[in-house]
């Protein structure tokens, strides 16, 4: 379990690290806590986040095999890594929904193949 949270902190520095070194300043529209807090009171618009965060990583970070999870699954995936890190939950949502989707079906890497 710690590990896992040393994982998700260094994934977080080096985001929020590569948006500043390109002078670029994001917004947080939506923290971890305000993702974790809708998963319950708004299940319907949670479900959409992820599935529009999943959707623009599609092929680029997150390479999900067709008819392999649902969007509800994926969501239960991501509520579960927010409930494991409350210290850093203050983080974009949009990271930690990338995070754990990318973890458990990364793209392949140039020159290999699904």
């Amino acid at each position: 379990m710690r590990t896992q949270h040393r994982t998700i902190a260094a994934i977080l520095c080096a985001t929020l690290f590569a948006a500043s070194a390109h002078g670029q300043q994001h917004s947080i529209l939506f923290t971890g806590q305000e993702l974790l807090n809708r998963m319950t009171s708004s299940p319907l618009w949670a479900l959409g986040y992820v599935a529009g965060v999943a959707d623009g990583a599609a092929g680029i970070t997150i390479c999900i095999p067709p008819n392999t999870v649902t969007v509800g699954q994926m969501v239960d995936m991501v509520k579960q890594t927010l409930e494991n890190v409350p210290s850093e939950r203050h983080a974009r949502a949009d990271v930690y929904v990338e995070y754990t989707l990318s973890r458990r079906w990364p793209c392949p890497k140039k020159g290999q193949s699904l």
